[in-house]
C-alpha cells in the first residue's frame, strides 16, 4: 500500500534486503526486519487513511 514512488522503492529495497537474509539463513534478523516493514506499512496505511485528504 504504497503511497508514492518513494515510498513503494523504499519498501522494495527493504523487502530485497529480507529476501537476502533469508537465503544466507539469517533468520533472526529476516523476522526483526519483516516485523519493522510491516509495522511500517500499517502506520502508512493509517496515515493515508485518516491523515492524508
Amino acid at each position: 500500500m504504497a503511497g508514492s514512488k518513494v515510498t513503494a522503492i523504499f519498501f522494495l529495497l527493504l523487502y530485497a534486503v529480507l529476501l537476502y537474509l533469508v537465503f544466507t539463513m539469517q533468520n533472526m534478523l529476516a523476522m526483526y526486519l519483516m516485523a519493522i516493514g510491516m509495522f511500517l506499512e500499517a502506520c502508512e496505511g493509517v496515515y493515508h487513511n485518516f491523515f492524508k485528504h
